[in-house]
């Protein structure tokens, strides 16, 4: 069981990674748009560096938000959402890096996980909207980012999807972020 402590410190790690998030996912668009990401190494790599950043660090701030809301107020929904997002993501990993190199039989994989992250991101939405601890518009965040980049996908091509994301989760950085109470800590300093 974790402490009010112990929760916020995740919390805080939870806002930096999605902070993280964001920029890796904005940094991914860019590489796609710019067209260096062509194929050829060394190009492939960076592409798939900063995408591999950016899940890790949307998992991370996925984590932070689980641990905002680990008081009992997200629930089993959130608990839920938030597996369902952390196997997504795994599988999602693991299957790009493997279909390429199994010969078109496990394509199927990474359109396994991006099910699971869709599921969690959509739970994780609800559990948000049910707890309370966040402005209401960061479940509405969790549950459109991911419907809004596969259709900015079709419309943009990658780089629109990288953005969206991007953009999505620098604002659940932002709303991740702990607030310092000055008033509260006025009153420790003159103590």
């Amino acid at each position: 069981m974790s402490t009010p402590r112990s929760s916020s410190r995740l919390a805080l790690w939870g806002a930096l990674g999605a902070l993280l998030a964001g920029a890796a996912w904005i940094a991914a668009a860019a590489v796609a748009y710019s067209g260096i990401a062509s194929g050829e190494p060394p190009y492939s790599y960076l592409d798939e560096a900063a995408y591999g950043v950016a899940l890790a660090a949307t998992l991370a701030g996925l984590w932070g938000l689980h641990a905002r809301q680990a008081s009992g107020r997200g629930g089993r929904l959130g608990a839920a959402g938030f597996l369902a997002a952390l196997v997504g993501a795994a599988l999602l990993s693991v299957g790009s890096v493997l279909a390429d190199r199994a010969g078109g039989a496990l394509d199927w994989l990474p359109g396994l996980g991006l099910l699971g992250l869709l599921l969690g991101f959509v739970l994780s939405g609800v559990a948000t909207f049910r707890a309370g601890l966040l402005p209401q518009w960061c479940g509405l965040v969790l549950i459109v980012c991911l419907p809004l980049a596969g259709v900015l996908a079709g419309a943009l091509g990658e780089a629109g999807a990288g953005k969206a994301l991007g953009l999505s989760w620098l604002a659940l950085g932002y709303a991740l972020w702990p607030r310092l109470d000055l008033s509260a800590f006025l009153r420790s300093s003159r103590r």
